[in-house]
């Protein structure tokens, strides 16, 4: 195979991508809407961010933010890599992506995340995700299981807990970085008057 051999491949890989995001459409359109499961989906995806909303510590919402968006791409990211090599699904889905979860992923994960860093700050951060990682790896996905929102295919749920484990620490760490003080704009040089009497007394002395 040569490189245009290889970029038609690809094209034709991408068109595969786009049909099957038609057909993912098409079977919400015409059946997961009618279901309690996908109002369920939706429901995960809007009612966690809206309860942080009012819930949250104002003082530190960009601190937040910060560790909520860091699980956020790191879940995106990891169920790209996991459904595209067949180790997990998410058979209904409430927005027409064949390899993400917004319900899961981008919405329950970061801000029970967030709400784990807000509250009991003095509570050791590794206790704390030992505490997320089970709740989520072991509670969570087995009951999203059970009524066909998560599929484990070739995958175990204590690896959910050793990844769920590190992403929450390194949300915790980033955070407690001491690089959110707010940064202060360099004051203008002052540039040297000059003193035009002095000059003046000096013409009339001469």
């Amino acid at each position: 195979m040569n490189f245009e051999e290889g970029l038609k491949k690809v094209d034709e890989a991408n068109q595969q991508i786009v049909e099957a995001n038609g057909m993912v459409m098409d079977v919400i359109s015409t059946t997961f809407i009618y279901s309690w499961k996908w109002w369920f989906c939706a429901a995960l995806i809007v009612v966690p961010w809206v309860t942080w909303f009012f819930i949250r510590e104002r003082k530190s919402t960009g601190r937040l933010l910060c560790a909520g968006l860091f699980i956020m791409i790191f879940s995106a990211v990891l169920d790209t890599i996991g459904i595209e090599n067949g180790l997990w699904a998410y058979p209904v889905k409430v927005i027409p992506s064949p390899t993400l979860s917004f319900s899961f992923r981008l919405s329950v994960l970061p801000v029970l995340g967030m709400v784990f860093i807000q509250y009991k700050p003095r509570i050791h951060p590794f206790l704390k995700a030992v505490v997320y990682a089970g709740f989520a790896a072991f509670v969570g996905l087995p009951l999203l299981a059970t009524i066909d929102l998560y599929k484990k295919i070739n995958w175990q749920y204590s690896y959910s807990f050793g990844i769920l484990l590190g992403m929450y620490l390194t949300a915790h760490s980033l955070y407690n970085l001491n690089s959110y003080d707010k940064v202060q704009p360099k004051a203008k040089k002052k540039t040297s008057s000059v003193n035009f009497d002095y000059f003046r007394r000096k013409q009339r002395a001469r």
